[in-house]
């Protein structure tokens, strides 16, 4: 059973007028005509009443109508549905992210894509960047935002996508607090307070190695995962650390972001996705991250 002989049996039990109908379709009258008896033939049962003067449908013609319409319309869906896909403007996105990327980056892009792909969804999990490979290589995740240094592996393809300022943060009532930035050596007898290796060794190393490259070896009280926590143990007086500026932005904490005077390497959020083929509707947005990610 074709289904333009189907669009055409519609058409035409709507319209009652084979010559209507055939303007209608695109169609001449005999060939409207010979679909519709050829859909006749195949169901076995007369579809229209038909003469000189005027077309009906059938009882088994009204039957007939009733219920193929509704599937015409699931399969027009359904093909719309598959048109959409394969242009990756439908389907479900499985995005990590570390907490920081939340905040800034991560709500605006996808405010952004939904704009222009409304029919796209995201699965949305707050993931540490040590996590984000293991995530990645059992299929449980599609595209990560994370925290560079990151080392991508022959499977895992890594981009930096965001670059921004590390500064130092200090409670509000530290006598740093009061300078318009300063020098990491100024914080030499400073306790630290500091990103658990386990959960980024990349991003736990830079900065060590920031620190240990202007001759400050910090006391290291107590460590954290997630930055928030970090910020809140700054402000509770536990200590002082180095972190990205974007880490300090949104806190509503007592804590102060000091500029560093120090030529240091800046801190940067990458984009990690496993090489193997993805949907067209990861690539996509893959693809979209890259080309507008940045921190406002």
């Amino acid at each position: 059973m074709e289904l333009r002989h189907i669009h055409s049996f519609l058409s035409l039990a709507k319209n009652l007028s084979f010559s209507r109908t055939a303007q209608l379709v695109h169609l001449t009258q005999p060939a409207l005509s010979l679909q519709i008896q050829a859909l006749e033939k195949e169901i076995g049962v007369t579809l229209f009443e038909r003469n000189r003067r005027k077309t009906i449908l059938t009882p088994a013609g009204v039957a007939f109508q009733r219920e193929v319409a509704g599937g015409v319309i699931r399969l027009d869906q359904a093909v719309q549905s598959a048109r959409l896909a394969a242009k990756g403007k439908l389907g479900v996105v499985r995005l990590g992210f570390v907490s920081t990327a939340a905040a800034h980056m991560v709500p605006r892009l996808i405010r952004e894509y939904r704009s222009i792909n409304p029919r796209v969804e995201f699965s949305l999990r707050n993931v540490l960047t040590a996590d984000q490979r293991r995530m990645l290589e059992e299929d449980s995740l599609d595209v990560g935002f994370l925290r560079m240094p990151f080392i991508a592996g022959p499977e895992i393809e890594v981009m930096p996508i965001h670059k921004e300022e590390f500064v130092i943060v200090v409670p509000a009532s530290h006598p740093l607090a009061r300078k318009p930035s300063v020098r990491l050596s100024e914080t030499a007898d400073e306790t630290y307070v500091l990103y658990e290796r386990a959960h980024a060794p990349g991003f736990h190393d830079l900065v060590l190695g920031i620190l240990s490259h202007a001759d400050v070896i910090p006391g290291i009280i107590q460590v954290a995962g997630e930055m928030p926590t970090l910020i809140a143990l700054i402000a509770s007086g536990a200590g002082i650390s180095l972190l990205p500026a974007s880490a300090v932005k949104i806190s509503t904490a007592a804590v102060v972001a000091c500029k560093i005077r120090d030529k240091i390497p800046t801190s940067e959020i990458g984009l990690v996705w496993c090489k193997k083929p993805s949907s067209p509707t990861v690539d996509q947005f893959r693809k979209f991250a890259v080309a507008n990610a940045r921190v406002d």
